[in-house]
């Protein structure tokens, strides 16, 4: 449902918050506004002000604030949409109208959520079945009680059952079924088969606390089956997407603020039962933007707290490096050994584990206390692999605050001197290059200097502006992709925030398309090129015609995954967009009545320009070798 920010601050207005915030809290009047315990945080001293007047809500303990929307998205955990729509029906707000929009989609949806909820209920009654016995013997061998799997909703489904006939036998379609990763279809034998057999059956929620699919694992030891068995990618489940316990986890990692993520739902499990309420899973998978939007709903510290083998230390310095280029604060929790959680927990260490918790680390840190230890000081060749990984990971992370703290670190923990860290640092940022630390080095001026005919920023080996087919093809591929079919319509509905087209109308025509979609997610290649005609004028249709013919789009072959494809175009767009913007700093640092301060802090964002146009660049030389 697409409702326009209008509707949503008119909906607001009408709110009576002090109302509708006291049905969840219990408020009292002091002055002309209301106070109450905030519910965000472990408070006692009626720290939450809701201002009638203001139609505002603030915590003046943990900052918490905002409308009454979004007291209700974070009090009842539900996604923005979801809470625009609660409140719409508390104040009996019709928003019909905005419905059909996104209708057909929700539907589909639906559906699948309908189908795991009746599976689910399938796979807890077999759990209770003399054919479950196994799996509870097993269940119960991993320290897992009848309560546990009451709370995480435990089930199973043994060899002499099936679970797709049991579906059919409720009504439900074959190809609902398939689509919703319940089953597979054999053509040949036009037979409908079981996906889990003979797997206990662990439920995967979305943060809504929609049921999205599920993760099976075997009982046996020896066998050659797969440990685990995920849903296959559907329309709601997608393992990048995905933080197990999370719908359960939300309250208390903010009421602590901070948030616990571990790699799978075992450690979830034995943590929970062991009074730590605030961790995830993230299921085999790196972080991603959806996990990063999810852990900036907690407004605290995310901890990292992967296992404590070379995969899991990679993983959590991976992961740091993601959290602090998006400004979120993180530790990472110290595990000295190769166990994980929840073996931890089953050696009778739980009071250890607490506290490497406690005890967690900054990235710096935990990165140095891995790597440090296994250096040989004498060697020049040990000390120096050591420099590179430190160095690298800085870099990488972007970040002014951390560069300063680590030469100090270094100083500290190598013995080098500061010069000699510091001309390290040049070092290796120019192989990265990267020009974003040259300013610490005393280099940044000469970096900048730009001769008068070349505008964008002194590096001539790549002139994005001048090379019109760079970003063209670009606009071409996202829009004739989309014209084709919907199935990137996710990935640029997501990319399409962070770039500005360079001709407008491409940007038009694509957001006509995406907003088509979002009516009917079937519209065809030439339903959609209808809706086109009907709505642009004719020499904008006669020039997608000539975008069309263009010789460059035919390298394109049909019938390939072009997800790749778009993303670089985004990448292209971004690049566009970062050198327009390097040309109008260059433009403004030659006026003459500039200040110091404004002259430095332009030259401290023309850096950062640069340093991402290097990146790009780099990146653009490696595909092209």
């Amino acid at each position: 449902m697409l409702i326009p920010k209008e509707v949503i601050d008119d909906i607001i207005q009408k709110s009576d918050i002090v109302s509708i915030v006291s049905e969840r809290v219990a408020l009292s009047k002091k002055g002309r506004n209301f106070w109450g315990l905030c519910p965000f945080h472990q408070d006692q001293n009626a720290s939450m002000s809701v201002s009638p007047e203001k139609k505002f809500f603030k915590c003046f303990s943990c900052q918490v604030s905002g409308t009454v929307l979004d007291f209700i998205k974070d009090f009842d955990n539900i996604s923005f949409q979801e809470a625009v729509k609660k409140l719409a029906g508390l104040i009996n707000y019709d928003l019909s109208k905005f419905e059909s929009n996104a209708a057909l989609k929700q539907n589909q949806d639906a559906i699948i959520y309908k189908l795991n909820e009746e599976s689910l209920a399938f796979f807890k009654l077999n759990l209770r079945s003399n054919e479950a016995k196994p799996a509870v013997k097993y269940l119960h061998s991993r320290d897992i009680t009848n309560e546990d799997i009451l709370f995480f909703e435990i089930g199973y489904l043994p060899k002499t059952k099936s679970l797709v006939e049991h579906l059919i036998s409720k009504g439900y379609n074959i190809s609902d079924i398939v689509d919703a990763g319940l089953g597979t279809y054999n053509e040949e034998h036009q037979k409908l088969y079981d996906i889990f057999v003979d797997r206990i059956l662990f439920p995967i929620r979305n943060e809504n606390k929609e049921l999205i699919g599920f993760s099976g694992r075997i009982i046996e030891t020896d066998s050659d089956r797969p440990k685990y068995l995920n849903t296959k990618e559907t329309r709601v489940f997608s393992k990048r997407k995905i933080a197990y316990n999370f719908s359960e986890a939300i309250r208390s990692a903010r009421i602590k603020k901070e948030i616990i993520v571990l790699e799978g739902y075992m450690d979830v499990i034995s943590l929970h039962k062991n009074g730590i309420d605030n961790a995830i899973a993230l299921m085999g998978t790196a972080l991603s933007q959806y996990h990063i939007n999810l852990f900036k709903t907690i407004k605290g510290t995310v901890k990292m707290f992967l296992d404590g083998d070379e995969p899991g230390i990679k993983g959590n310095i991976e992961a740091s490096q993601t959290l602090i280029l998006n400004n979120q604060k993180v530790l990472i929790v110290n595990n000295p050994t190769n166990n994980d959680p929840d073996e931890l927990i089953k050696q009778g260490k739980k009071s250890e584990l607490e506290k490497m918790v406690l005890e967690a680390l900054n990235p710096l840190q935990y990165i140095i206390s891995k790597r440090w230890p296994k250096v040989d000081s004498k060697d020049f060749n040990s000390v120096e692999e050591f420099m590179k990984e430190i160095c690298s990971f800085v870099l990488k992370c972007n970040n002014s605050i951390l560069y300063e703290t680590s030469v100090e670190e270094l100083e500290k923990v190598t013995g080098l001197s500061k010069n000699a860290i510091i001309s390290f640092y040049k070092k290796i940022s120019l192989k990265q290059n990267s020009n974003t630390f040259n300013k610490k080095v005393g280099t940044i001026e000469q970096n900048f200097e730009t001769k008068p005919e070349d505008k964008t920023g002194g590096n001539t080996s790549f002139n994005i502006l001048t090379s019109l087919k760079a970003y063209e093809l670009a606009e071409k591929t996202i829009l004739f992709d989309l014209i084709k079919s919907n199935k990137n319509l996710d990935l640029v509905k997501e990319k399409i925030r962070e770039v500005k087209f360079p001709h407008k109308e491409f940007g038009r025509l694509i957001s006509k398309i995406i907003n088509s979609y979002e009516e009917n997610i079937n519209y065809n290649e030439s339903e959609i090129k209808e809706i086109l005609t009907e709505s642009f004028s004719v020499e904008t249709l006669e020039k997608i015609k000539s975008f069309e013919l263009d010789p460059l789009m035919f390298r394109i072959k049909p019938n390939i995954n072009t997800s790749k494809l778009i993303e670089n175009s985004f990448e292209k767009l971004k690049m566009y967009s970062n050198e327009k913007k390097i040309i109008e700093i260059n433009e403004m640092l030659k006026a003459e009545n500039l200040s110091k301060i404004d002259r430095e802090n332009l030259m401290d964002i023309l850096s950062e320009r640069i340093k991402k146009r290097e990146e790009w660049l780099a990146n653009f030389n490696d595909k092209s070798n």
